[in-house]
């Protein structure tokens, strides 16, 4: 048969696959079985290896399934996942580092990230450091462009163990000064030679420093000199309030203190009586007590009430829903000023009394006079802005809300009917409103900024400012009606399209000069 058999239905199925011609009979004869039966046996053979096969590809083509399937979720994973070099790095770092976190917790978030292989505090710093230093030289070609788009600004000092120079465009929240100086430095010709930067500088808001207002006052003897218009220093008004509603509290803290002990004595006095026992004594120190809290409270109730007066003779808009003017306010601060107490209110009545506290009605009042709509039209405008301010006003079902519904009626029929000319005069009436600038309290969010690094380091360096101060002007706004957009973006900064905070902080200046150059001639 030229094989050895290892089974006869083996042998079988060989002899009727390969076997040649005759060799099914002579075995059939050897075996002493019918040809039939090898036959069958044959099939036999077939059909097992035939099973086999189609088992041996059921668990190919579920195994080819399986590695398929797998691949793909190895390819959406690599889709989402991130390299961790040391550019990455670096990257993390210098955002982190910029939005406040410390070197030493970033240092713990990396060991999550890399468990023994986290870059060391030094390095991190390092990292930092180096990025701060290249920002300071890239923040110079920005500053070219920011400076001369600034025509408000909002000016502080803040005390990071030495002075830093803080300004802030109100509009864009743009940081375009952060400059940090020793103690002897500071003076008020480092700032009229920062805020001289400033060219087209119309105002400036900020508190009672003294160095900061002799700067502005400085450099408008510069300007005078020069033929240049002035700077109109604007006092911010929740410096100037704040002392007032301290003393208020202070006084409602001692009224509060006197009712309490007023009604303990009360309820002793009381329990006394209930027991059969007349104390004389008791009952004159709570009389004493009660006639105390009630001057106390007099004298509250009259403070309170003068100092609201004050207050309302501030606000743009009057509580009557008028415009408001210096001669109106002023008149109301000179009425209830002299009726507040030296003693509690000195500060707040000073800065209350200057001048510059008024200068933004000034202001607004002449920028609405150079509207180029006609007079009718401009009082139209300015009476609907003011009436939208003040909702309050216009409801109730009272004669004087009708009134003033009816008011806000003609003045848009009015503007209606002026067609384009109505419009122009209701954008810009709305955009004067938005811009009356009166507190510096903007300034402050800057300051938060670095305060919150201040808290987590003992040293501020001017290359920790520096790189806080690009990434803040670079980042986007998440919420408000700024969401969407950067600050330099608000202020009308060039900056090259489609490149990244991290990716612009490898140029050079020069480069970076060209690319700023060529979108604006573009523009």
């Amino acid at each position: 048969m030229g094989m050895v058999a290892l089974s006869q239905r083996i042998a079988s199925a060989y002899a009727v696959q390969h076997g040649r011609y005759g060799e099914v009979q002579d075995q059939a004869r050897a075996r002493q079985v019918s040809r039939q039966r090898i036959y069958r046996e044959s099939a036999w053979v077939t059909r097992k290896l035939d099973s086999s096969a189609a088992q041996q590809e059921a668990v190919r083509q579920g195994r080819i399934a399986e590695l398929e399937q797998r691949n793909q979720e190895l390819t959406e994973q690599v889709a989402q996942a991130v390299i961790l070099d040391a550019d990455k790095q670096a990257e993390l770092t210098n955002v982190a580092h910029a939005m406040g976190v410390s070197l030493p917790t970033l240092h713990a978030l990396f060991e999550v990230l890399l468990p023994g292989q986290a870059p060391s505090v030094a390095k991190l710093g390092r990292w930092t450091k180096s990025a701060g230093e290249h920002s300071g030289v890239l923040l110079e070609v920005f500053d070219e462009y920011a400076r001369e788009r600034v025509r408000e600004a909002l000016a502080d000092e803040i005390y990071v163990s030495d002075p830093v120079l803080m300004v802030v465009e109100p509009a864009s929240l743009c940081w375009t000064t952060g400059q940090r100086l020793t103690r002897k430095e500071l003076s008020a010709t480092a700032w009229s030679q920062e805020l001289g930067r400033y060219v087209k500088l119309e105002g400036s808001t900020s508190d009672a420093g003294v160095q900061l207002h002799r700067g502005v006052k400085e450099l408008n003897e510069q300007r005078r000199a020069a033929g240049l218009p002035q700077v109109r220093e604007q006092l911010d008004h929740f410096h100037s309030l704040r002392d007032g509603g301290r003393a208020l509290k202070g006084l409602e803290r001692r009224l509060g203190g006197v009712m309490n002990e007023a009604w303990r004595l009360q309820g002793q006095l009381r329990q006394d009586r209930r027991n059969g026992r007349c104390r004389i004594g008791l009952s004159n120190r709570t009389r004493a007590r009660w006639a105390q809290a009630e001057k106390l409270f007099e004298q509250w109730s009259a403070k309170t009430a003068l100092w609201q007066k004050v207050k309302e003779a501030l606000p743009l808009v009057t509580p009557e829903g008028e415009l408001n003017t210096r001669e109106r306010a002023a008149a109301l601060l000179a009425e209830t000023l002299p009726q507040l107490p030296d003693e509690q209110f000195a500060k707040s009545k000073r800065l209350l009394q200057e001048a510059r506290t008024l200068t933004f009605l000034d202001r607004v009042q002449e920028r609405l006079a150079a509207l180029p709509v006609p007079a009718e039209i401009r009082q139209a405008a300015i009476r609907q802005e003011t009436l939208r301010r003040c909702p309050e006003k216009l409801r109730g079902d009272s004669a004087q809300a009708a009134a003033l519904r009816g008011v806000l009626l003609v003045c848009a029929v009015i503007l209606s009917k002026a067609g384009e000319v109505g419009q122009q005069a209701v954008e810009g009436v709305r955009a004067i409103f938005r811009n009356a600038w009166r507190a510096s309290s903007l300034v402050e969010c800057i300051n938060s900024v670095l305060r919150m690094q201040q808290a987590r380091h003992r040293k501020m360096t001017q290359g920790m400012i520096n790189l806080k101060r690009l990434y803040w002007n670079s980042h986007v706004f998440r919420t408000g009606r700024r969401r969407g957009k950067s600050p330099y973006e608000l202020l009308d900064v060039p900056w090259p399209p489609g490149i990244r905070w991290w990716d612009l902080l490898k140029w050079s200046p020069e480069r970076l000069r060209l690319e700023l150059s060529a979108l604006k001639r573009t523009a």
